[in-house]
């Protein structure tokens, strides 16, 4: 049993987190802005006020919280259309207001860091677990910060066990569909459904993207739970250690929006064009932001090596499994 601080846990991944936590945790302290009500019915959670893009961040918090066993941090802001402004302050910055408080901890056993698969390289074809490429171009501020959130976690030369969480496009609960926020490949199921009936009369529609390109998308449940499961099997050995958090069976991006095509009753063939500037417009004015394309064309493939001997459940997050409830979002 131990005592861990969380942050981002009133966020949508973070909620179905704290409730996997709790069921083994001694003591959870959530910190943020805002106290939620979500977990009123969880004892053992204690809500604590903090910003962690305030300066005074580390002196400003109660001397109970250098008293924790585990850090886990998975606040962030999560917006491909987000300024550099407002990414890096609460990507980056914050991120480093973390790593001061961790080092300021007496008995920290391990920091954990949820940062995600968009570090990765879009030009390159696979990216390994320990691996962080040396990008030098972004599409996105979102996918820019968070890769100078983990760069700046793996140089900090910290003298506890790091491990960070590069999950997948996060969806839908498997078991639900709920899904509060539109965005990732929601941008397409919402522009698409939106205007089904002009669709509806057509018989192609071109659009930017490669038919093979994989989708590497989770459940949020799934992602909770092995977030908890790597947390609860920790033996804290090792530096650094990384683990990529995707479904083991995933759609291609074809059959994806053949999935929306049935889920909306629409026969309309996606022809597949290259990437140009008067697609991005076409793009734009149904509503699905270009930041977008240069997932719909990516070659990544993603190391699983430690992930799969870790967390052998990983097996079981299958897209044809959970497909019908994801596209309920349609509904």
């Amino acid at each position: 049993m131990m005592k861990l601080l969380v942050t981002g846990g009133t966020g949508f991944l973070g909620n179905y987190l704290i409730r996997e936590l709790a069921g083994f945790a001694d003591h959870i302290f959530l910190l943020g802005r805002n106290q939620p009500k979500t977990f009123s019915d969880l004892n053992n959670v204690e809500f604590v006020r903090a910003d962690l893009t305030d300066p005074q961040f580390v002196q400003s918090l109660p001397e109970s919280l250098l008293d924790v066993d585990l850090i886990i941090h998975a606040a962030a802001l999560y917006d491909i259309k987000c300024s550099y402004d407002k990414a890096f302050l609460q990507n980056v910055f914050a991120t480093q207001n973390m790593l001061g408080l961790a080092k300021k901890c007496k008995r920290l056993k391990a920091f954990y860091y949820i940062s995600t698969i968009a570090v990765g390289d879009e030009q390159s074809f696979y990216l390994e677990e320990d691996f962080l490429p040396n990008r030098k171009s972004f599409s996105d501020f979102y996918s820019q910060t968070k890769f100078l959130a983990e760069k700046m976690i793996r140089e900090s030369e910290m003298e506890i066990p790091v491990r960070i969480i590069r999950p997948g496009i996060i969806v839908g609960d498997s078991a639900t569909g709920a899904m509060p926020k539109g965005d990732g490949p929601y941008y397409f199921m919402d522009a698409l459904k939106k205007h089904s009936l002009l669709i509806r009369s057509l018989p192609y529609l071109p659009l930017p993207y490669n038919p093979n390109t994989k989708l590497p998308i989770i459940p949020v449940d799934h992602c909770a739970r092995f977030i908890a499961l790597l947390v609860k099997r920790d033996q804290f050995d090792g530096q650094i250690k990384t683990y990529h958090l995707i479904s083991s069976e995933v759609p291609s991006v074809r059959e994806f929006l053949s999935d929306i095509n049935r889920a909306l009753g629409l026969k309309v063939d996606y022809l597949p064009v290259p990437k140009n500037p008067l697609h991005n417009g076409i793009l734009k004015l149904i509503g699905i932001p270009t930041e977008l394309v240069a997932f719909m064309f990516s070659k990544l493939s993603y190391d699983k090596t430690r992930t799969n001997k870790e967390l052998p459940e990983i097996e079981e997050s299958r897209y044809s499994e959970y497909r019908e409830k994801l596209f309920s979002y349609l509904e």
